[in-house]
């Protein structure tokens, strides 16, 4: 799959404002039209502004789901790597972690309750989903196998040692905390509306016919159409630097030849998952919609 590369590096804290498209890229209303971060702000700062581009609806749509995301999935390490945050006052400055008691084969013997710690203290955890490719791209899918299962990366010797700490404390062998949730729908939303906001961004609304309008605006829940796991390595060098990494193509093979394709990928340098959203099918010849959203970009910088 030939990929173009975007990347945000939340460091340089630039931003770049993308003229309006006139309507909601969402819904298609003129009435209401507001500001869309099309890589949020609490991931990316204002780092990428597509003006007048989101009804005030749709947004009340969104943003439920959206914020679940990142404040209760990623609030904790948003707050432990400094990502950026509007209110610095209400960041997460200490958390409740829940302890368990198991055996040696990991399995809860007793609940230990929970006890406060600063963020500070806490190991360093980040909590995805990790999929399979969507069913667009798998012929041979078959029901069910495309549910997926939760991926962390966590400091473990942080946390073993605030497990020895509570273990010694409560009188047990072998102690586990449990360290955040994934809320899998509002997470596959989350990705659909990125990966269709930065393709209307990048094409122009009228470059292709959507395929994610109706899980963005919730009114279907077949999360894993479209919206899939990707192949782990960027297929480009990146900057080791760089925190959100996304990329535009097409398969060139496949039941999905010559759909639009958006590749993303969060905190790359931990070895995360990558996403491969199915956006939409063009409208004109895929090498003209390129070369057209080529010749933006150039003009933007």
């Amino acid at each position: 799959m030939a990929m173009k590369l975007t990347e945000i590096d939340i460091g340089k804290h630039e931003t770049q404002k993308v003229p309006s498209p006139g309507r909601c890229i969402y819904c298609g209303s003129t009435d209401e039209l507001t500001d869309e971060h099309v890589i949020p702000f609490a991931l990316a700062a204002n780092s990428v502004i597509y003006l007048d581009a989101s009804c005030r609806a749709c947004a009340a749509i969104i943003q439920p789901y959206e914020q679940d995301v990142l404040r209760k999935q990623l609030g904790v390490f948003r707050a432990q790597v400094d990502a950026p945050t509007r209110n610095k006052k209400a960041r997460i400055k200490d958390v409740d972690i829940h302890f368990v008691e198991v055996d040696d084969m990991g399995r809860q013997i007793r609940d230990l309750g929970f006890r406060n710690f600063p963020v500070g203290e806490l190991p360093l955890t980040l909590n995805l989903w990790q999929l399979p490719e969507a069913r667009i791209l798998r012929p041979d899918a078959v029901a069910g196998d495309d549910h997926g299962r939760t991926w962390s990366f966590t400091e473990m010797a942080v946390a073993d040692r605030i497990n020895r700490s509570v273990a010694q404390e409560a009188g047990s062998k072998h102690v586990a905390m449990k360290l955040g949730d994934v809320n899998r729908s509002n997470f596959l939303r989350f990705l659909a509306k990125t990966a269709h906001a930065f393709a209307v961004m990048t094409l122009d609304p009228d470059g292709f016919r959507p395929f994610l309008t109706d899980l963005i605006l919730k009114r279907s829940d077949d999360l894993t159409q479209f919206v899939g796991g990707g192949f782990p390595a960027a297929p480009h060098e990146v900057d080791p630097a760089h925190t959100t990494l996304l990329s535009l193509g097409s398969p060139d093979a496949g039941p999905a030849k010559g759909l639009i394709a958006i590749r993303l990928q969060f905190w790359h340098e931990l070895k995360t998952p990558a996403y491969i959203v199915i956006v939409g099918e063009p409208i004109r010849p895929l090498d003209e919609i390129f070369g057209e959203a080529a010749d933006r970009d150039e003009l933007r910088e």
